[in-house]
């Protein structure tokens, strides 16, 4: 799916297929020994050899020529865990 900059999306445990070139899957949520929230993610082939990333808010990802930026990351510590992803470019 193509997105427009400003557009959000919705990232939790499992996979988001919405993004270009997708998909992108939340794999882990914590928080970190500084106390701000940390997301695993797993994204498309373009992102390999390193199939997952760590994410932090203010954090910058592309999927398929798309690029994003981590707005949020809500309740890191439970199972309804999931991160909010602004399209910047």
């Amino acid at each position: 799916m193509v997105h427009e900059i400003g557009a959000q999306e919705k990232i939790s445990y499992g996979r988001n297929d919405r993004f270009l070139g997708g998909p992108v899957g939340g794999g882990q949520f914590w928080i970190d020994e500084d106390g701000r929230a940390v997301a695993k993610i797993g994204g498309p082939k373009e992102w390999r050899p390193t199939p997952m990333i760590d994410v932090r808010v203010g954090d910058v990802f592309s999927v398929g020529g798309q690029v994003w930026r981590v707005t949020d990351i809500v309740d890191a510590e439970s199972p309804s865990a999931y991160l909010l992803a602004t399209r910047i470019s």
